[in-house]
């Protein structure tokens, strides 16, 4: 009983403001804002990293070919941080052609790109990795159905 509280309390959290979301009257740096000033290579990176965070579950409950959960589980993880590490290329080189120091609310939304990316693809690896062992404990009938 008390484990539904606390969820329901974790799942209003959700819906109230969080530090991150306070503003002084400027429009609030979102997940979709981080993603739509994206370069081009990191939102490849970004969509193929959802498409594997959908795909190992399903491929899972569908029982198709475990292999697939394995790639997606193997390779999440170095293309979420190939993506941040790109992002992060790319605001030092725009640091080092500007000349003067910027200001972390300038530096904000880079460092937020790459964080959401590293976080994508460990996101992404530790759902094919569940996703993959389940359907392995199912294959095995070891009583997880």
């Amino acid at each position: 009983m008390r484990l539904r509280h606390l969820t329901l309390v974790a799942a209003a959290g959700i819906l109230l403001a969080t530090p991150a979301l306070a503003s002084t009257g400027k429009q609030p740096l979102t997940f979709v804002s981080v993603f739509a000033n994206a370069a081009i290579p990191v939102k490849l990176i970004a969509l193929v990293l959802l498409a594997g965070l959908v795909a190992g579950p399903v491929i899972a409950v569908a029982r198709l070919n475990a292999k697939w959960i394995a790639a997606i589980a193997k390779s999440a993880l170095p293309l979420g941080f190939a993506a941040a590490a790109y992002t992060l290329l790319a605001g030092a080189v725009g640091i080092a052609n500007l000349g003067v120091t910027p200001s972390l609310p300038i530096l904000a939304p880079g460092l937020a790109e790459a964080l959401m990316m590293a976080m994508l693809g460990l996101l992404t690896a530790g759902v094919a990795r569940l996703a993959g062992e389940l359907s392995q404990r199912r294959r095995e009938d070891t009583g997880l159905a």
